[in-house]
């Protein structure tokens, strides 16, 4: 791994070497393992594989751009998913082997906020010069900033400080960009902003009871309704 971050790879997928460095085929071992997931990582990777599912075909190839250990595919059994993360592949898109590579869609979920702002333009035209039809992009929105500033105050989580100290995307930036590039957009909030507020301090600050309350949401509050949304999912399609 060339980058450390906080989060535990999920066991039920392996990561295949491919022709391209830096670039690995997901294979799934064990569906079953998404219910080990954490709430938010489980409440983002189901909404962006039913946006996949509901948009593309079954034949269709995924590169997850920035998907750490490819737990995308644990929701998506069926799809031919290839995964780039600096973390687990060593690669990235900036720079990285993107030149020649073509995929029906690209997804990267929760990986915008984590590059600096002024680079945020040129993975956006990366990710559009990739995909053929689809792009799925899925991140924190603005309105979570004062949560975010609560969670970085108590936990320190380098995740997280870069929320706050890069700012989190614009999304009518974020559409507008992709517009120009070519594609509809279909923005879509979700997730709740106070369920994760709580559930990802205990994550932090207190891991060994973090992993029966994450069962017991993803079981009975994955779909909560919200006041605040914490997320927002950006489902890009190619304009033919």
């Amino acid at each position: 791994m060339n980058k450390a971050v906080p989060i535990n790879s999920i066991v039920g997928v392996e990561l295949a070497a491919t022709d391209t460095p830096g670039i690995c085929k997901v294979v799934v071992k064990d569906q079953s393992a998404r219910s080990g997931l954490s709430w938010d990582r489980f409440v983002r990777l189901k909404a962006a594989s039913e946006a996949i599912a509901q948009n593309a075909g079954r034949e269709t190839t995924i590169l997850d751009v920035g998907g750490f250990d490819g737990a995308l595919a644990l929701f998506l059994p069926d799809y031919d998913i290839d995964l780039i993360d600096p973390a687990t592949t060593g690669a990235s898109l900036l720079p990285g082997p993107a030149g020649s590579l073509s995929y029906d869609a690209v997804t990267a979920i929760d990986a915008l906020e984590h590059i600096a702002p002024q680079e945020r333009e040129r993975a956006l035209q990366e990710l559009a010069s990739i995909a053929r039809n689809l792009v799925v992009l899925n991140y924190p929105c603005r309105e979570t900033t004062e949560a975010q500033k609560i969670v970085l105050e108590a936990t320190d989580n380098p995740l997280v400080r870069e929320h706050v100290e890069w700012e989190l995307p614009d999304t009518n930036t974020v559409v507008a960009l992709m517009q120009d590039l070519g594609f509809s957009t279909k923005v879509t909030p979700h997730a709740s902003l106070a369920i994760w507020l709580g559930q990802y301090l205990t994550l932090n600050l207190a891991p060994a009871a973090a992993q029966k309350m994450n069962r017991y949401l993803i079981d009975h509050h994955f779909d909560e309704p919200f006041s605040t949304p914490l997320y927002h999912l950006v489902v890009c399609s190619r304009i033919l």
